[in-house]
């Protein structure tokens, strides 16, 4: 019996028509079709790209993806936007600026008092000695020491303020970026210190930092502005009397109280309102997301 039937019927052990071999192994990446052609059909044992999809160009530099697989997009290098929206996080609250420059304000406030209540003694010790044709510039009293105790606080509450008032000016930009500012962000520390435009620029400045910020800011802001004013000439009179090079009249001396009056009202005006300008201020900051949104 031959291995082959006549009638074209192979043994029943041995399967008709051609055998398939082992799997071929995969190859490499077939090439990235033109622009408007479809990708080739998949090497075998590789997943087709989704409906529709094909396969995307390899980056410049870069191995080419497997087929159907999309290559991976690289972060974005650093200082550079994370995202094409331009959403940024709102800068934090300066809170603990904000409880600085009231603890100091108050601290300015206490020492202004010891200077008042200092004042009296010295206008007698100051008119004695100019009976005597001493002037008052050679004469020292306890009113000479709270004055001069007076100053670092100045100068801390002054530092203080303005970094308080930069981050509230940025914080209020990140979230207001259409807001009017009437001084650009420089003269938030200039503008106590130049002569003549400091009479009302730091007013200003902090006008718009707060209106910036605050919905519905309460009234009484130009108080506090009219205390500070007060107390700031007052006390400039009143350091000018005590330092005069030559003797004056001894009568002159009784305006040193009321000067130091005058800076001490005006000063404890100024802190009410500044206080609640502060807090009001800070209060709205917190009242923003991390978005920079209500």
């Amino acid at each position: 019996m031959t291995a082959h039937d006549p009638y074209g019927v192979p043994p029943h052990d041995r399967p008709s028509g051609d055998q398939p071999g082992p799997p071929a192994a995969p190859g490499p990446n077939p090439p990235v079709p033109a622009y408007g052609q479809h990708a080739p059909a998949p090497a075998y044992g590789q997943p087709a790209p989704a409906y529709g999809q094909h396969t995307p160009a390899p980056v410049y530099g870069r191995p080419a993806p497997a087929y159907g697989q999309y290559a991976p997009v690289p972060p974005p290098a650093y200082g550079a936007p994370g995202s094409w929206s331009g959403w940024a996080p709102r800068p934090p609250v300066p809170g603990g600026l904000a409880t600085a420059t009231v603890v100091l304000a108050i601290l300015v406030t206490a020492v202004q008092a010891i200077v008042w209540l200092t004042s009296f003694a010295a206008a007698g010790d100051f008119a004695s000695a100019a009976r005597e044709g001493t002037a008052s510039v050679d004469v020292v009293t306890a009113y000479d020491g709270t004055s001069f105790l007076l100053l670092p606080f100045q100068v801390a509450a002054g530092v203080v303020t303005c970094v308080w008032l930069w981050q509230s000016r940025t914080f209020a930009e990140a979230v207001s970026p259409g807001a009017h500012h009437a001084r650009s962000r420089v003269w938030v520390w200039l503008a106590w210190f130049v002569p003549v435009v400091s009479l009302w620029f730091p007013y200003q400045v902090v006008r718009d930092v707060r209106a910036a910020t605050t919905a519905r800011p309460r009234p009484g802001l130009g108080w506090w502005w009219a205390g500070w004013l007060t107390f700031s000439v007052a006390s400039n009179l009143a350091a000018q009397l005590t330092t005069l090079t030559t003797a004056g009249p001894a009568e002159t001396f009784m305006l040193l109280p009321v000067l130091e009056t005058a800076a001490t009202v005006g000063v404890v005006l100024a802190l009410v309102f500044w206080v609640r300008t502060v807090r009001e201020t800070t209060a709205a900051q917190r009242t923003y997301g991390a978005d920079g949104q209500r």
